[in-house]
């Protein structure tokens, strides 16, 4: 794993539930976006009557949604407690805790069996991931034959920025502010890795510049990722303009 303050960033109290809201009304084109997304990947994985996972759930937003769509049992795992308090939350509100568990884990070393889900859901997590080979490896692991994961990513190309709203919410950026920082991200990750962690000086620099670990995810690169994992079967949709796309959905067959 590479040095990196990714695990600790996301274990912590009073950080990721700050600004991941993906429902709150500060925000309604995210928020719209979000439920269009949810709608489409459960679609897609087609849940019902099936056993889920759904890695690095946070709020619990997509192992409810899949609840309520069906599914026989759905497990959500995440590395903050504070997120999962909020997850628990949501799935009294929707009556659906009977068929909903969490457990709290980092994501390189689940504590599931073997062979336990039909699908797995990784969404809109990749990008934050220390060493993404050991969660895409464990997914495959605890998938049986024939499983699959879903897995969402955010579009690549700074100018995919341009075309989405502005930020607003806890943490608001204007399009601009957020094109011209993942083309820095981008740069920089390619010369020193993962939140520039390198050198003391490039760290010190990402630290300033980003509020969370975020690495470039380009669809050639999440591909070899799940070849490095041993996931032999993907099928890819781009949601967006053909050059420049907002969103990156996949489904990737055991």
């Amino acid at each position: 794993m590479e040095n990196s303050w990714a695990p600790a960033y996301f274990e912590r109290r009073g950080t990721v539930a700050t600004w991941w809201d993906p429902l709150a009304d500060s925000d309604p084109a995210y928020r719209d976006w979000f439920l269009e997304q949810q709608k489409d990947v459960l679609a897609m994985a087609r849940v019902k009557g099936r056993m889920v996972l759904d890695a690095g759930c946070g709020r619990g937003r997509a192992t409810v949604a899949a609840a309520l769509a069906g599914a026989a049992e759905v497990v959500g795992v995440d590395i903050s407690t504070q997120m999962l308090d909020l997850a628990r939350e949501a799935a009294e509100t929707a009556r659906v805790a009977d068929r909903v568990s969490f457990r709290q884990a980092g994501l390189e070393q689940l504590p599931l069996e073997d062979g336990t889900f039909d699908i797995a859901f990784l969404l809109e997590i990749l990008l934050h991931l220390a060493d993404p080979v050991a969660t895409l490896g464990e997914l495959h692991r605890v998938l049986r034959p024939g499983g699959v994961l879903m897995v969402t990513t955010v579009g690549a190309n700074p100018a995919a920025r341009l075309l989405q709203p502005s930020k607003l919410g806890a943490t608001p950026a204007s399009r601009w502010k957020l094109a011209t920082a993942s083309a820095l991200n981008t740069g920089m990750s390619a010369m020193f890795g993962f939140t520039w962690s390198n050198t003391r000086l490039t760290a010190a620099l990402y630290r300033r510049l980003f509020n969370a670990p975020v690495r470039p995810t380009p669809p050639w690169r999440v591909r070899r990722l799940f070849a490095e994992a041993g996931f032999p079967v993907v099928y890819h949709r781009a949601v967006g303009p053909v050059l420049a796309p907002r969103e990156h959905r996949w489904a990737v067959i055991k």
